[in-house]
């Protein structure tokens, strides 16, 4: 006879399933965003005002007379920081890519938290669920030979 490891109002029951359509709902509409993301890149993209080699240029005297904006792409590879100066069209290239990257990065993120929040409640419906031994189970066996 099978039996059940908690009994359960139906009233609990409800409560617990609609809690977890929400979050189904909610992992649903992540995913969503996974895959409506481009291309990713790694690092980030910074812009700089730059002093240049000649001693005698203005922008070694005054701050505001700097050369640039000058892109610069910063990673690690091997452990080690790169950069790496980029023309106008690489930097607006990988500055989309990045923030493609971060968006994914967040996304998982709130996946994380949503799959932490519904596991307890997954775990929980499958408890009230009534206990089925297969009957290939060493103790329905016996139970089939003692009948």
């Amino acid at each position: 006879m099978p039996s059940t490891s908690r009994s359960i109002t139906p009233s609990r029951r409800k409560k617990l399933e609609d809690r977890i359509r929400k979050c189904d709902a909610e992992r649903s509409r992540l995913a969503a965003q996974l895959l409506a993301v481009d291309y990713i890149w790694h690092g980030s993209v910074t812009r700089r005002f730059q002093t240049c080699g000649q001693s005698s240029c203005r922008c070694h005297q005054d701050t505001n007379a700097r050369h640039g904006p000058y892109a610069h792409w910063t990673t690690k590879i091997g452990g080690k920081t790169v950069s790496r100066l980029l023309t106008a069209a690489e930097a607006d290239l990988y500055e989309s890519w990045i923030k493609n990257r971060r968006h994914i990065e967040q996304t998982i993120a709130a996946l994380k938290k949503i799959s932490a929040k519904v596991a307890p409640l997954i775990l929980e419906s499958k408890a009230m669920e009534p206990a089925i031994e297969h009957p290939d189970h060493p103790r329905a066996v016996r139970r089939a030979r003692k009948g």
